[in-house]
């Protein structure tokens, strides 16, 4: 089992992504079906909810179901600030909690290493309740769609004009070569 704080640590809750496969359990939603058995690898998640009326059920998913590793910052009303990194996905019921900290500065570094583990988007989780997807970086480039590749382009200035021509094909009979082929033999 993995999970649960170290000694010395203001962390309340933390799994290390580097230690995957990780097998814990955590009540998962608003915890109405109790805690659930969580195995977690980088390409798919095993859900085992405690058993309802005596049936276990057992849920598996591939990792790229999940929208991302998205973080949110939530304040209490005792005035602490926590800090949650989760396996986000569309049903909050099957959403996975990865790290839990009172400390929101010291997440961020979780919250990159969880989304370069799984290979998933890092999303943030406003206040609100929007989701925004932080800029998406390959070491030091930002990532973004690729442009068409039209007449007047950016990059039509690069290319000669002769080569942007486009001319029209033959229509008839395609040309036959025939012969007798030459071969020395002996």
């Amino acid at each position: 089992m993995a999970g649960g704080a170290s000694a010395g640590s203001s962390r309340a809750f933390r799994l290390d992504p580097f230690a995957l496969p990780i097998r814990y359990t955590a009540a998962l939603g608003d915890g109405r079906f109790g805690r659930s058995s969580i195995h977690l690898d980088r390409y798919q998640a095993t859900l085992s909810p405690s058993a309802t009326g005596g049936v276990q059920r057992m849920l598996t998913l591939p990792v790229s179901a999940y929208a991302g590793v998205a973080v949110r910052i939530v304040a209490s009303e005792d005035g602490t600030i926590r800090a949650l990194v989760e396996l986000m996905h569309d049903d909050p019921d099957l959403s996975l909690p990865l790290v839990v900290a009172d400390e929101p500065e010291d997440v961020a570094a979780d919250w990159q290493a969880w989304g370069r583990a799984l290979n998933l988007p890092l999303l943030l989780i406003a206040s609100n309740g929007e989701i925004v997807r932080a800029a998406d970086r390959l070491g030091g480039l930002t990532v973004a769609a690729a442009k068409p590749r039209r007449r007047h382009s950016y990059f039509a200035a690069r290319r000669p004009r002769f080569l942007a021509r486009r001319k029209a094909g033959r229509k008839g009979p395609a040309e036959v070569v025939a012969g007798r082929e030459i071969i020395a033999r002996n």
